[in-house]
């Protein structure tokens, strides 16, 4: 069966000494205990580890409980949070089932409290373990998964199927490197999976794809995804496809028959007199990120030399942004976009994250 893996987060030391230890010895040698003291080691730990079940203080500085909980159930789909607090209450245990948790638990103060604990974070590691996990789009944007996924540099196959689509994209150490859907590959591919607004996921251990049809940096293909979705663009006609299933996938295929692919009809060109001028194409590159939670605190930065600038950008962003929403019954606003010479700064800002992109182009000739 392996280990079972579990992650407490607290801010008193002692605490968390006395668990690790305690939980340790009563495991006998089937528990691996991880400990943060704040919400940076915790989300360093989920990057770097898979674990059954975290367990979150909510008593916590910075980002109370209820406010990181919603951050790890959008950063790490299908993970199974348990709440601790040292005064429960039907309030709190409906907040944090609302909010993803599993559980809400009392902290322990007797030697049967933590007796009680151990026997349901026990109980519910061995009910979770499978092979990848389901989620819904419902409930989480697939360009968040991705986002975590790249971020993390890990390995992984997410498979995304509706009544109509289904499809894979490929993740090797943090790259994107493949995604096919029906009859289309590459980044066609992708930008239609991307463009979904309904339906159910699986993330799966990493296989090499049949081939590479996906050069470029993660960040900018997100990027172009979201703003192809902004204008409405749609990939995915009416032609039908038959729906082959994933080798290894833990769900029932939703339907032998999925109308996904476009037709796309080639024809081979003529030889020409001369050969055609050199055609001049934008290269965009990301110049520097940005990610944080949604009240500051610095999860992610690429090349971010100006870090104070930015975060003060962003929470000017976050307060005009809520000024707006009150004047209009327009929707929240949550991103803006800024042309500057030779590109443009994206700010997105959302209740739990704010992003910063800027991106630059450059000319270059292809013949």
């Amino acid at each position: 069966m392996g280990m079972k893996k579990f992650l407490f987060v607290d801010d008193d030391a002692g605490f968390l000494a006395t668990i690790a230890e305690l939980f340790a010895e009563m495991g006998r040698e089937s528990w691996e205990i991880f400990t943060a003291e704040n919400h940076a080691q915790a989300l360093d730990i989920l990057q770097k580890e898979r674990v059954e079940v975290v367990v979150l203080d909510i008593g916590m500085p910075v980002l109370d409980g209820f406010q990181f909980l919603r951050l790890v159930v959008r950063a790490h789909p299908g993970q199974q949070v348990v709440m601790l607090t040292g005064q429960a209450s039907d309030e709190r245990r409906q907040a944090s089932l609302e909010n993803g948790a599993a559980l809400l638990l009392e902290k322990p103060v007797t030697a049967e409290g933590y007796n009680t604990i151990f026997s349901a974070l026990d109980a519910l590691a061995g009910a979770n373990r499978q092979t990848g996990f389901r989620g819904m789009m419902r409930q989480v944007g697939l360009q968040e998964v991705l986002q975590m996924e790249c971020l993390g540099r890990k390995s992984s196959i997410l498979e995304i199927f509706t009544q109509k689509t289904r499809g894979r994209i490929y993740i090797r150490e943090g790259t994107i490197v493949h995604a096919d859907s029906g009859a289309l590959q590459g980044e066609t591919a992708l930008y239609g999976l991307l463009a979904l607004q309904d339906g159910e996921f699986n993330l799966h251990p990493f296989t090499e794809p049949p081939r590479r049809t996906i050069q470029g940096s993660w960040e900018f293909l997100l990027m172009e995804a979201a703003r192809l979705t902004d204008e409405g663009t749609q990939f995915f006609k009416a032609a039908p496809a038959t729906a082959q299933p994933f080798e290894g996938a833990t769900t029932e295929p939703v339907a032998a028959t999925i109308p996904d692919a476009a037709t796309f009809t080639w024809k081979r060109a003529e030889p020409a007199a001369a050969p055609p001028p050199p055609v001049v194409i934008d290269e965009v590159r990301i110049e520097e990120i940005l990610l944080c939670s949604g009240s500051g605190e610095v999860l992610y930065e690429l090349q971010c030399t100006a870090l104070d600038d930015r975060l003060r950008l962003l929470e000017q962003v976050e307060q005009q942004a809520t000024q707006l929403s009150s004047l209009a019954p327009l929707g929240r606003f949550d991103r803006m976009e800024i042309l500057i010479g030779d590109g443009r700064v994206v700010c997105q800002v959302q209740p739990d994250r704010r992003l910063f992109v800027r991106s630059a182009r450059s000319n270059a000739e292809i013949a």
